[in-house]
């Protein structure tokens, strides 16, 4: 079919409940003839004399101006007659009903034949909407009748032509529907047309080789390209006998003409049947226009080679890294190294296009695994995801996406890995992100998908495997006094999740969500693609990882990511780090004179009972620890800075040296009792003695950053309006990092 949808009513076009929707043109009367091209009936004509027989619809249909159309019509003799065309018409008009048409263009006539046989192919027209048209009509013709013949007509259509989107090629040029206009011959070759055998539609460009060797047809008029922008051209091949190569080349020219480069992809494709072959490239700088240059490798002269749908298509940029070659599998294979199977391109399955990539284990029971064969360049500090499209074996499988971020040297720095399993997705496709953030020294980026120990001959497909920036990812270091853990977060609005949470992971395998801004990170509403925090109750001298997940029904339905191990460095003084939880900013560190000594009291009761010796003790938990800090400061800012942190009388997180055999603790401060270490009024230094109470960690949101003031806000905006230009939100005021 070569409409890819008919903009004439299933009545109008076959004719299956009548001629009603046709209207008789002169010298015509309509009648339902039971011949049919399909179904069981078609569009009868009878000619009232000798001479031409026509039908035209009865209501116009819609169409666009500017837009390209095709239209088409089958047509048969109901008794075998010679010397009769059959013709298709289209006719373009301003309004739906009056007037006259603005213009019409009719196919090339179609010799019928001398036989009582629908005749295909069918005459083909293609054209373009001319400006004001927004309705048209088909009318079908048949010349050279006698008077009181009768013909017919049935799949009759007006319609898009069946063509790739966004192709830069004419549909005539893409399968010679009309024409070989839209070719040229090169070398060895000669240039025609057959409708024997087509990939679509009824005719495909037919190339012969006047001379074995290189053959070469190109397009007669290049199509404008953008330097830097990337172009899949491509066609389908049905060549003379297999093992024979297949040259798909993009010639890339400058305005003047001049040729710049080329960029080619030999094939080899299979006989008996057509097999899409093609390449991709990138426009240099200074190229205007591109050719489609398609090279087979004639073994003899006289061979023949057919093409049809050819096609150049501009390749989105989404921002990959890897070009559209190595993504798809579209051209090749030649951007994996694979071990441990074999890696093929095959039409079994695709994402989106024809081929995807195939692997099939082997049987050495060692990791299948399909890696990138040529790192690419990253930068510090910026995400970057590996997203494979995959069809899993049609059972439970598990698989690991890698990222390995190398130095200047080719040396890994780190490597990250997700493991995937395809419970939830036993057939189709799916897909599945994993990202992170390049680590610092990191200069490339290697990507790598596995199997870990398949079984022999189990079949996997990939397909559209996106490398780029981006991705679901969190970076953590440490604040600059090494005191808390600030985290960036980005990625957040993957896959349109609409909530996010952040936990905090201890060895023992406990979670904590962190303090933010409105509560605990357990389940936040998602604002942005970014957010940042500050875990100010990081514990220290623990190894920590980061778990950041988004989604939009249920927290474990959505994207995942896990931070790299880090730990904060304990003290090795004296000094106790007290800090305000709700209030980072009101957080100091004291050096200890004297660790409490802790009592934990006891919750009891002891009842005498008559005629008993002993009495009957009714007891609870012990109550928290409580005692007495004794701490130094040494100047009135010490002391100011102290003061500060205990007067809100909020609970206040304790973190001690290490080897003081203590833990993170929270506490709720009672008396206070400053007391000067000498008589001497000058002397600044004061002894402390703080009463502490063991309690939960508090509730409620972060207040403000330990860190950040509003005079950093105005070192990185001088007015209002630079400042309302880099921050969506008071949250991006506040952390300093933009969300979008």
């Amino acid at each position: 079919m070569s409409v890819s949808s008919n903009l004439l009513p299933d009545a109008v076009a076959d004719l299956e409940s009548g001629t009603t929707g046709w209207t008789a043109g002169t010298n015509t009367t309509l009648f339902s003839s039971t011949r049919f091209w399909s179904g069981a009936k078609s569009l009868g004509m009878t000619a009232t004399a000798a001479g031409t027989v026509s039908a035209t619809t009865t209501n116009r249909v819609a169409v666009t101006a500017g837009t390209v159309y095709t239209a088409y019509a089958y047509f048969a003799s109901l008794v075998a007659a010679a010397g009769r065309t059959g013709n298709v018409t289209v006719s373009w008009f301003a309004a739906s009903t009056g007037g006259t048409a603005i213009s019409s263009v009719s196919a090339t006539a179609a010799t019928m034949a001398n036989a009582t046989t629908w005749n295909s192919p069918p005459p083909i027209l293609i054209a373009t909407a001319p400006a004001g048209a927004a309705f048209a009509t088909v009318t079908v013709t048949v010349t050279g009748l006698t008077a009181g013949a009768q013909v017919a007509s049935d799949g009759i259509a007006l319609g898009p032509p069946n063509a790739f989107s966004n192709t830069l090629l004419d549909y005539n040029t893409a399968g010679c529907e009309v024409s070989t206009a839209g070719w040229v011959a090169g070398t060895n070759a000669t240039v025609s047309r057959t409708s024997t055998v087509s990939y679509e539609g009824w005719w495909s460009l037919q190339i012969t080789a006047t001379a074995a060797g290189d053959t070469v047809a190109s397009l007669a008029s290049r199509v404008p390209v953008t330097p830097g922008a990337e172009y899949s051209g491509f066609t389908h091949v049905q060549p003379p006998a297999s093992g024979l190569g297949f040259i798909v080349g993009l010639a890339w020219y400058d305005g003047s003409g001049t040729l710049l480069s080329t960029t080619t992809y030999t094939h080899t494709p299979a006989s008996g049947g057509w097999s899409r072959q093609g390449v991709s490239g990138r426009a240099p700088a200074g190229a205007a226009t591109a050719d489609l240059v398609l090279r087979p490798q004639a073994a003899a002269g006289g061979q023949v080679w057919l093409c049809d749908q050819s096609a150049i298509i501009a390749v989105p940029n989404t921002g990959a890294l890897i070009d559209f070659a190595t993504s798809s599998a579209e051209v090749g294979i030649d951007g994996w190294v694979v071990a441990g199977g074999m890696l093929t391109q095959t039409h079994e399955q695709a994402y989106g296009d024809y081929y995807s990539y195939k692997l099939v284990a082997d049987s050495s029971g060692a990791d299948m695994t399909m890696t990138l064969g040529t790192p690419v360049p990253v930068t510090p500090g910026q995400a970057y995801q590996l997203a494979p499209r995959v069809i899993v074996p049609g059972f439970t499988q598990t698989y690991v996406a890698e990222l390995e971020w190398l130095d200047v040297t080719g040396e890994i720095i780190r490597t990250t890995s997700i493991e995937w399993n395809n419970s939830k997705h036993l057939t189709g496709w799916t897909s599945s992100t994993t990202a992170d953030i390049a680590p610092d020294g990191s200069v490339t980026l290697r990507v790598r998908w596995r199997r870990r120990a398949p079984v022999a001959g189990e079949t996997w497909y990939l397909d559209a495997v996106t490398v780029a920036p981006g991705g679901l990812a969190a970076l953590a270091v440490p604040t600059a006094d090494n005191t808390a853990i600030s985290l960036t977060l980005q990625g957040l609005t993957l896959s349109g999740q609409t909530h996010w949470g952040l936990w905090r992971v201890t060895d023992d395998g406990v979670r904590t969500p962190l303090r933010g801004y409105s509560g605990d990170t357990d389940s936040v509403l998602t604002a942005s693609d970014r957010s940042a925090l500050t875990d100010y109750e990081a514990p220290l001298g623990v190894p920590l990882t980061y778990i950041l997940k988004t989604w939009t029904t249920t927290v474990n339905d959505g994207w995942y990511y896990r931070t790299p191990q880090i730990t904060l460095p304990t003290r090795d003084d004296s000094g106790v780090i007290i800090k305000d939880p709700l209030l980072p900013a009101r957080s100091t560190v004291a050096l200890a004179d004297t660790l409490p000594d802790w009592q934990r009291s006891a919750r009891q009761g002891a009842f005498a009972v008559r005629g008993r010796a002993r009495p009957i003790v009714i007891s609870d938990v012990r109550t928290s620890r409580t005692g007495t800090l004794v701490v130094t400061t040494e100047t009135t800012d010490e002391a100011d800075a102290l003061w500060w942190a205990l007067e809100t009388g909020n609970t206040l997180l304790l973190q001690w040296p290490a080897g003081w055999g203590l833990t993170d603790m929270y506490v709720s401060v009672g008396d206070v009792t400053e007391a000067r270490i000498s008589s001497y009024a000058g002397h600044s230094d004061r002894s402390w003695s703080i009463a502490l109470t063991e309690v939960d960690r508090p509730i409620g949101g972060l207040v403000g950053s330990a860190t950040r003031t509003w005079q950093d806000v105005k070192s990185g905006a001088a007015t209002f309006a630079d400042l309302a230009s880099t921050s969506n939100t008071w949250l991006d005021v506040l952390t300093g990092i933009r969300g979008s």
